[in-house]
């Protein structure tokens, strides 16, 4: 899987939580000191810019595409 493609993936998805509850919903919570909660319009962003969430050292891209290389390694969804 390409950049690319976790991007598209990573957009589709989010856009889909989106429709159903608002770019202002909180779509990721982690404790820890400063900012500790992200909405989906953050989220959004962070993908179409291919950079971190704030406070974050990943963005989702990277996320999408680590479940795509565990998922290969594993054989799950076949």
């Amino acid at each position: 899987m390409t950049r690319e493609e976790a991007q598209k993936i990573a957009l589709s998805t989010i856009d889909e939580h989106i429709a159903i509850a608002g770019e202002n919903a909180i779509a990721l919570m982690a404790p820890q000191p400063g900012k500790n909660s992200w909405t989906w319009k953050e989220f959004r962003e962070s993908v179409i810019n291919d950079a971190p969430l704030e406070g974050i050292k990943t963005n989702p891209i990277d996320d999408v595409l680590a479940m795509y290389k565990w998922k290969q390694e594993h054989k799950k969804g076949e």
